[in-house]
């Protein structure tokens, strides 16, 4: 986000292209502009960042200036997800999703068309959008709507809330005392007859039953116990908090319970810090060698040495076997080894990169059998976690992949049985990146079994990792965009490459 408007601007205070020029570079030029779009969608080699602040602000100051310039209209999105298209034209491929709370830039002129009398407005920095469709067009910036967008800067960037109570009435606006009271008569009545008679219960949601509660108009829908929503606020009234969904519709507070998600997170790497990362995946007493004068070898705990406990990362020097079975060994006290079985280790090793790899380009290698997820540029680690791919059944695919669709928030469905029954979905799961049908890198705030199988086939990371993951993966999400697709764009996705 940041890192794409640097490159870009970068361009423009280095090369001094004319307007027209620029226009084509940043990719919002004329159609025969591709092999130059091309370049700045997917930069392989980055310039270099500022070295100092002063030098920051001139890029900003450039980039403010060229927007004012070229995108001179303001615009905010009214609509709960909003679709840019690669051209004018309703049917036009999809470039990606803009989310109500976005703020936009936009040039002056439309285009009018019978599907979009408002006009198509172009936007920075690539595609158009239809105004009649959610966006307000304005000369001047919006004073309002970033109070609704996600909080880009946040591990999760919504609230996320678990509903603890069953039939919980999610409301079309703030209820009143009365509002509430009706609710609580009608869902008291509804698992009554459910426990009893499935039918007459469904009669009794559809106001068919005579002389019984019904539900108030003002309901949009009742939450089951185990339903997930997010919210970006909460409001009060009557002296009761209500949590505000992305959507806009509203749940009491007190029939739910926030969820932060594991506080767990990777490692950076660098020079000093590189592959291989080793983790305990389960608590572990390490143990002690013994060789025998008959020259067997025994392992034992040493009296006094605590256990390591779950998710530390540990000093991990090689595999070693003894006898039938695989150790890891690890540094011990006063400069001796100790021992750690196998299955309570989780190994991030280095790996060289696919064929056509760039120098900075950014790829992902997951590694089913040690349950690890490394992030490279090039050839060059940096970043190292541990996931928790698909349980028997649900097997994470194995191949190479290509990011093709890149969510800040996206509903997923069937996420394992840590998200509560299957027949429930969760709304804006955080970082998600699809790369194959379906299958995706995301974050997964409802568990923290990270090191071991836990999903219906996608890759979950805890929040923090997932952050990182997608802020250093190809595509980059334009700043103001909810999501960005490849798929018939010509952008560029990084590659996931998924291994036993």
């Amino acid at each position: 986000m940041r890192r794409n408007l640097t490159i870009l601007v970068g361009i423009v205070a280095i090369v001094g292209l004319a307007t027209a020029g620029l226009s084509a570079i940043a990719g919002h030029g004329p159609s025969g502009a591709s092999a130059t779009t091309e370049i700045a969608r997917a930069p392989d080699e980055p310039l270099p960042e500022p070295t100092s602040e002063e030098e920051r602000a001139a890029r900003e100051r450039e980039h403010q200036a060229m927007l004012d310039r070229d995108y001179p209209l303001h615009g905010l999105v009214t609509k709960t997800q909003l679709v840019v298209r690669a051209r004018p034209e309703p049917e036009a491929n999809i470039e990606g999703w803009l989310r109500v709370g976005s703020h936009l830039r936009l040039k002056r002129e439309s285009t009018r068309t019978p599907t979009c009398a408002s006009g198509w407005y172009e936007l920075w920095p690539r595609g158009f959008a239809c105004a009649g469709l959610g966006v307000d067009v304005t000369e001047t910036a919006p004073e309002h709507g970033r109070e609704v967008a996600p909080d880009l800067e946040s591990a999760l960037p919504y609230h996320y809330y678990f509903v603890k109570e069953p039939q919980v009435p999610e409301w079309h606006q703030l209820p009143s005392r009365d509002d509430q009271r009706a609710a609580i008569a009608h869902a008291t009545r509804y698992l009554e007859f459910l426990r009893d008679d499935e039918r007459r219960a469904a009669r009794l949601r559809a106001g068919e039953l005579a002389n019984e509660p019904g539900a108030p108009r003002e309901v949009a829908r009742w939450l089951d116990h185990g339903f997930w929503i997010a919210s970006n606020a909460t409001e009060v009234r009557s002296q009761r908090r209500f949590v505000r969904t992305v959507r806009g519709s509203y749940v009491k507070e007190a029939q739910l319970e926030e969820r932060t998600g594991s506080q767990f997170h990777g490692v950076e790497l660098d020079e000093t810090r590189t592959l291989p990362i080793a983790w305990t995946v389960r608590a572990a007493r390490p143990l002690a060698r013994r060789d025998r004068e008959d020259g067997t070898t025994r392992l034992i705990e040493v009296e006094g040495e605590e256990a390591i406990e779950r998710l530390e990362v540990v000093p991990w020097q090689r595999r070693e076997r003894i006898g039938d079975r695989i150790y890891h060994v690890v540094d011990g006290p006063n400069g001796e080894v100790r021992y750690l079985r196998d299955w309570f280790v989780a190994v991030a090793e280095r790996r060289d990169p696919p064929a056509g790899v760039a120098a900075h380009e950014p790829w992902v290698h997951v590694d089913l059998s040690a349950q690890t997820l490394v992030v490279y540029r090039g050839p060059t680690p940096i970043y190292a976690t541990l996931v928790s791919s698909g349980v028997e059944g649900h097997v994470t695919p194995i191949g190479e992949f290509t990011i093709r669709r890149k969510f800040v928030t996206d509903t997923m469905a069937d996420l394992g049985p840590e998200a509560g029954d299957d027949r429930y979905r969760i709304e804006d799961v955080p970082w998600t990146q699809y790369f194959d049908g379906s299958i995706a890198l995301h974050a997964a705030f409802w568990h923290g079994q990270f090191g071991i199988t836990r999903s219906h086939g996608c890759v979950n990371l805890a929040p923090r990792d997932a952050q990182w993951v997608f802020q250093h993966t190809w595509p980059e999400v334009p700043d103001g965009w909810h999501g960005v697709s490849t798929e018939g764009t010509g952008v560029r996705g990084s590659r996931v490459i998924v291994t036993e």
